[in-house]
């Protein structure tokens, strides 16, 4: 199985061990993904029911993923896949979650990826100095290869307003998002948001591998403990509130734009 293009990690001794597992190992259950739960089963049913091949049902999946709103959920360690879909929002954690959680309710292996970025992808809705972050993608296992994917994270009309916002500033990273970042995926090549492959200085700096989940990432690797304690949680908390306030209020322009361009398009017709 080949690994997913631009993530490079060099597995250590349990990772290389998790790769190696049949494509079972990535259909797990743990409980933050509650696949068995019949909410989860019966939406991943009911969104691919009329699909074929594991690319469409997917894709079909991923759709649903990407259209629900970002927000940042406090303490996205521990968010259930469950709770992001009651919510109907979440961020790059959260909604990850669940689409590995639906993925898996169909038997399609899937897992998480975590990778270390540096910060500027998020200039504009916070400010984190040069303190990288880390992020995830989800990985799924399509016609025996592994493909990465993280566009689902931006819903389309808050992506739509982040890249408007770069070409305004001429900037080529900010608000959650690459200038030439992915919006859409095809189910046959890797989609990133954040980074592209001719710009290094957006590229992950370090890549920690597959999980199956956020809270098995943050409790299994030492450095990233932290983020468990209490600190760590209101450290986030703080942050998720900053970063929802200037989202939507990014999100707003982009509507007074659309509305804008709604009512000039029906004057013109009159």
């Amino acid at each position: 199985m080949n690994r997913s293009g631009l993530l490079s990690h060099q597995p250590d001794a349990q990772q290389s061990a998790r790769d190696q597992d049949s494509p079972g190992r990535w259909l797990v259950n743990t409980p933050l993904l509650d696949i068995e739960h019949p909410k989860i089963r019966l939406l991943a049913l009911r969104l691919t029911q009329l699909q074929q091949g594991d690319r469409h049902k997917a894709l079909a999946l991923f759709e649903h993923v990407r259209e629900l709103p970002f927000a940042c959920l406090p303490d996205g360690n521990s968010v259930s896949a469950l709770t992001v879909l009651r919510r109907g929002r979440g961020d790059c954690h959260t909604k990850s979650t669940l689409l590995v959680a639906l993925l898996r309710a169909i038997q399609i292996p899937s897992r998480l990826r975590f990778v270390t970025l540096r910060a500027d992808f998020l200039r504009g809705v916070i400010d984190l100095g040069a303190l990288p972050i880390e992020h995830c993608c989800v990985e799924v296992l399509i016609e025996g290869r592994w493909i990465a994917v993280d566009s689902h994270v931006m819903d389309p009309l808050l992506a739509r307003a982040a890249l408007a916002r770069l070409d305004e500033e001429n900037r080529d990273l900010g608000y959650g998002m690459h200038r030439r970042g992915a919006t859409d995926w095809d189910g046959q090549q890797q989609a990133f948001a954040p980074f592209v492959a001719d710009h290094p200085a957006s590229l992950p700096v370090h890549d920690w591998g597959p999980f199956d989940d956020p809270y098995q990432f943050y409790s299994q690797v030492p450095q990233q403990r932290e983020r468990l304690g209490l600190r760590g949680r209101l450290s986030w908390m703080f942050g998720a509130r900053l970063v929802n306030r200037r989202v939507k209020a990014l999100r707003a322009t982009a509507m007074g734009r659309l509305q804008a361009v709604a009512s000039l398009a029906a004057r013109n017709t009159r």
